[in-house]
């Protein structure tokens, strides 16, 4: 069985649902302040620790998250650099159009980080996994 299959609907006497939205609290605050997303990574390993079920569930895929977000700030950083070296900012041409390409492969990186921080969100108030039935196989 996989870590997001619903194996155990109790929840942790240790940690509870409060933990783990505040987690969430942290990684939505990412949009407004980036250094909430490090605060939240943190509680996360700590908390994972003693959490069990469903918590434990949400916290992990919380950690995986930040380690999704972490690569694709990287990968995004590294094109744009790469965009910068091989069309500098002063010259004109359709090189610039290139600019474009990480920014929008950061701006949909966001779109779906917040829909998969409101998703969670909404499962773990349900009591059910971080991810929706249909996209468990994609997670394992």
């Amino acid at each position: 069985m996989s870590e997001f299959s619903r194996t155990s609907r109790a929840s942790s006497p240790v940690v509870g649902r409060s933990g783990v939205l505040i987690v969430y609290a942290l990684y939505i605050a990412r949009f407004f302040t980036g250094i909430s997303l490090l605060a939240g990574v943190i509680v996360a390993y700590l908390l994972r620790r003693p959490s069990v079920g469903i918590e434990r569930m949400h916290l992990n895929w919380l950690v995986r998250l930040f380690w999704y977000d972490v690569a694709f700030i990287v990968g995004s950083a590294a094109l744009f650099l790469a965009c910068f070296l091989t069309e500098p900012p002063g010259s004109s041409g359709p090189g610039q159009l290139l600019f474009l390409l990480p920014i929008g492969i950061f701006a949909v990186w966001n779109i779906v980080l917040l829909v998969a921080l409101i998703v969670g969100v909404r499962g773990i108030l349900a009591g059910d996994g971080p991810l929706p039935e249909r996209f468990r196989a994609l997670a394992e």
